[in-house]
């Protein structure tokens, strides 16, 4: 990454597009820092998810292969936490909490940056002329609002297609094995690898179909790669194939039950949407390139057939992950793969988590044909540029609350996933601060268990808990968990299927509540809450935190302690004891 960083420098030096367009990555990115934990991000699969650090980071266990970690989930196998050969891992073992979610931001859309713009520079539009095209196309790849606990899982591909490229070509081979590695580090095998390995593999297959030639240092890249996974991804493949009686809470996964399973004109609403405006765990917000800057280069450019047939290309590759994104929610597949584990399990669609890397290869191609149609080309590349990341910065957490403060419009896409609650008042350090000090006990001497607060808030501040939230935990823990809430889920066909047939999120599930999260200014009570308390005590758990008022507290052998608020937190807290 040095020399990376250091021709990146000389670059900015040399090139006012360069510098352009890294001040706009800065502007980005600059809200974070400033505000810190002021600043708004996304809970779901976000905020409530980064506890799986955090408490690998308390336990001492990071390295460990076996035994149990005791802060979540009763007592969670250390294998099912994350990789203690990840960076993400290593960011939360050196920083504070809050620091280490923001450098590991920082990184991945830097690396974005340089990334997209060492792929596009020296492998997509190799003309200097266009060189601040591909800084252009850095830029917006780079302001992509990516799931950054997802590491480089997205964001580093250009980095790492860069790399296998390089490698193809046979240059840059000691840099280019760094990269690899680096990406395996800070990247997960089952979110992207997996999808990422296949995907260079059948490239590799093609290769060879097509020319009959032998290339040792694409393939070595590969299996570099691969090799590399099997060592950052220890802990999982320890629970696939090693740990003895270890039954996942995964093998209930129901798709069908859960309501996935699609008609064909529910596949075909699927494909479309998937095509026209991507999925949001793998945001690529295309929408402007796929209806302004495609067809516009497409009908003014068909001239450049080099750079036509590569959007055709590209444009032909987006839409059959499209469809095998629906097809693999249709009634058929769903009904064929039913009793398969692995089908039930492992998402197969996730070929479409390449759609960014794709969607901002294809709007670079475009600019580059656009930008050499005669007189108004470097015109009109430049407005689809301007429009392009003035939609992306539309879908900053903070640019976005300026526009509907100022003008009550807003261009945010997924606008669902933003909940308006920063980081600190998620989180609400000092209101979980004057619960311990009520109990006034040591935290890992007891366990509590939350309602309408997501266990995430309380496993970041300390708490031993019940509850909690993995992709892999054992299937016994999950029954043994669902006798608390069983006649709660049976008053609730909704939550009763999406504890039974998901069971990733091991929540107590009120039959009352709609949702999950619950507010103070919401002032809901739970007047019908129905717990077994005896198989609550049996798991060990000693107090409830409930963000609602239990007014029923007595009948569920409960007793009220206290009231807990903060002026500015979203929640409020109620504490109860089991008797």
């Amino acid at each position: 990454m040095i020399p990376l960083l250091y021709k990146l420098f000389r670059s900015l030096s040399r090139h006012k597009a360069a510098l352009f367009f890294a001040c706009i990555l800065i502007a980005y990115l600059a809200p974070f820092v400033i505000l810190r934990q002021n600043a708004h991000f996304t809970i779901n699969d976000n905020l409530d998810w980064i506890t799986a650090w955090t408490v690998l980071a308390n336990s001492g266990k990071t390295f460990n292969l076996t035994g149990t970690v005791g802060q979540m989930l009763g007592e969670v196998p250390r294998s099912c936490l994350p990789s203690g050969f990840n960076i993400i891992t290593w960011l939360y073992l050196v920083l504070p909490p809050f620091r280490a979610y923001l450098v590991n931001l920082l990184l991945v859309h830097s690396t974005a940056f340089i990334g997209m713009y060492l792929l596009l520079r020296h492998y997509c539009l190799t003309d200097q002329r266009q060189s601040w095209l591909a800084w252009a196309g850095a830029a917006a790849f780079a302001t992509i609002p990516f799931y950054t606990v997802y590491g480089l899982s997205i964001a580093g591909q250009p980095l790492l297609f860069y790399a296998m490229t390089n490698l193809f070509h046979d240059k840059k081979v000691i840099v280019s094995v760094i990269i690899i590695i680096t990406f395996a580090l800070y990247s997960s095998l089952p979110l992207a690898g997996v999808f990422i390995l296949a995907a260079l593999g059948l490239a590799a297959l093609y290769d060879y179909w097509q020319h009959r030639q032998n290339r040792p240092q694409f393939w070595g890249g590969i299996a570099l790669l691969a090799a590399a996974y099997c060592i950052t991804e220890l802990w999982l493949i320890y629970n696939a194939f090693f740990s003895a009686g270890f039954v996942s809470s995964r093998e209930e996964i129901n798709r069908i039950s859960l309501g996935q399973a699609r008609d064909w004109a529910g596949v075909q609403a699927l494909i479309t949407e998937n095509f026209t405006n991507g999925q949001y765990h793998a945001v690529s917000l295309h929408k402007y390139i796929l209806f302004i800057a495609v067809p516009l280069a497409l009908a003014l450019g068909w001239r450049q057939k080099r750079e036509f047939k590569q959007i055709v290309l590209l444009l032909t590759l987006t839409l059959c992950l499209s469809i095998l994104y629906g097809l693999r929610y249709s009634e058929f597949f769903m009904s064929a793969v039913a009793g398969i584990s692995f089908f039930n399990t492992f998402q197969i669609q996730r070929f479409h988590w390449l759609h960014p890397l794709i969607w901002y290869i294809i709007f670079a191609l475009c600019l580059s044909v656009i930008a050499n149609i005669r007189y108004i080309g470097r015109l009109l590349a430049t407005l689809l540029i301007g429009l392009q990341l003035g939609f992306l910065f539309g879908n900053h957490s903070e640019y976005n609350l300026v526009i509907q403060k100022q003008t009550g419009f807003s261009v945010m896409e997924n606008a669902w996933l933003y909940e308006n609650v920063s980081y600190g008042e998620f989180f609400s350090d000092s209101l979980l601060k004057k619960v311990d000090n009520y109990i006034g006990r040591p935290k890992q001497e007891y366990r509590i268990a939350s309602i309408g607060l997501y266990p995430a808030i309380t496993q970041y501040n300390g708490f031993y808990t019940l509850d909690g939230r993995l992709n892999i935990y054992p299937l016994a823990y999950k029954h043994a968990f669902r006798q608390i809430i069983a006649k709660e889920l049976a008053k609730n066909p909704f939550w009763q299927s999406y504890f039974d047939d998901w069971g990733i999120t091991c929540y107590i599930f009120p039959a009352e509540l709609e949702y999950y999260q619950v507010r103070k200014s919401y002032q809901l009570k739970l007047n019908h809450l129905e717990l077994d308390i005896e198989a609550f005590k049996k798991l060990g758990g000693q107090y409830i935190l409930s963000a609602a008022e239990i007014t029923n507290y007595e009948e569920n052998q409960l007793e009220f302690l206290q009231r807990f608020t903060e002026a500015w937190s979203p929640w409020e807290i109620y504490l109860y004891r089991a008797r």
